[in-house]
């Protein structure tokens, strides 16, 4: 097993062998998922699986999905597809960005979230029925609209009256894998079905990001040039003690204007970002060089994964994934706490 997927030795227990050895494949669908992050984890802890549907309106996701996975129905665009003709699943996932919910319904007592994506998502979890949801957001989305929109997404979950609704804020260095990335998980189980769900508890880290470093003498000298501006912030950052030991695992950001905005973290790499794809790549300093794309991947979790786009491409769509970790977590604890 590789270093960065040491994070799956806390699913190897009788109990969780045992159900998903058991249990029928699960019907999914996904939204707004990018690279497709909870197949990763569901092919990761072999829990058996249809890929009924997934959705992007990016080609260059689309050609990753379609890379690495078969659903059955693959739709370009969340909001012209016929909402009723959605299938019924196991199992819904989704990303969707923040936006801010009108108030055109103030008067009703509530929030229009009409032309949302977070309304498409909830329109499909009301017409597919899943026994179970998750849905993955920003840390952002808490004080968003000054805490109105969160407000107004838990409370339209709630009133489709047949799911037990819980969010937690999880940190992907906080389950196995060296990257501090804040986000939302919000889960709904289906009220006949949940024994008690509670969110899984954080596992130590055992692993930095040396471990998850690919150690290839043919990658591109390219990933380890350094402009006379990158090579001055770094000056910049050891002047100013903010980094130690460059043979040490600084992982920096060297595409800013000023050394006071690189947020260099030692050991864990920060959030990766997406932005412009190759702009927005950390720098660590123990190989002198740029984390690849296979690296990033590493960072968010993934197993095996086929690259059919640009470095830049997937790049920006690794920054906009789900952890795999996280997902695999969340699983874990829906699984063995619900009546299948």
């Amino acid at each position: 097993m590789s270093k960065h997927l040491t994070y799956l030795k806390h699913f190897e227990t009788k109990e969780f062998k045992y159900i998903t050895s058991i249990m029928k494949p699960l019907k999914v669908g996904t939204d707004c998922s990018g690279i497709e992050a909870p197949l990763q984890a569901l092919k990761l802890l072999n829990i058996p699986h249809k890929h009924i549907f997934s959705c992007d309106n990016d080609p260059h996701v689309v050609t990753s999905i379609k890379a690495n996975n078969s659903p059955k129905i693959l739709y370009d665009d969340i909001f012209t597809r016929n909402d009723k003709e959605l299938p019924l699943i196991d199992l819904y996932i989704a990303g969707f960005p923040c936006q801010t919910f009108s108030t055109l319904g103030k008067r009703q007592g509530f929030h229009d979230t009409r032309g949302t994506v977070f309304f498409q998502c909830y329109t499909a979890i009301r017409n597919c029925s899943p026994n179970f949801f998750i849905l993955e957001n920003v840390k952002g989305l808490i004080n968003h609209d000054k805490g109105k929109t969160f407000e107004t997404i838990l409370d339209e979950l709630e009133k489709l009256k047949q799911y037990n609704v819980y969010w937690k804020l999880f940190n992907t260095k906080d389950y196995g894998v060296p990257q501090s990335r804040e986000r939302i998980y919000i889960v709904g189980i289906k009220k006949n079905i949940d024994l008690g769900f509670k969110f899984p508890k954080p596992v130590p880290l055992e692993i930095t990001v040396r471990d998850i470093i690919i150690d290839n003498p043919d990658i591109d000298p390219k990933f380890g040039y350094l402009t006379n501006h990158k090579q001055n912030l770094i000056d910049e950052l050891k002047k100013n003690q903010k980094v130690g030991d460059l043979s040490d695992n600084w992982s920096m950001n060297l595409n800013v204007s000023n050394y006071k905005r690189c947020g260099p973290m030692k050991d864990i790499c920060p959030t990766i970002l997406a932005g412009n794809g190759g702009d927005c790549i950390f720098y660590l300093s123990s190989i002198q060089r740029r984390y690849t794309p296979r690296e990033y991947l590493n960072l968010q979790g993934f197993g095996d994964f086929n690259q059919a786009v640009s470095n830049s491409k997937l790049y920006k769509q690794i920054g906009n994934s789900m952890s795999v970790n996280i997902l695999a977590f969340i699983y874990k604890a829906i699984l063995t706490k619900v009546k299948l």
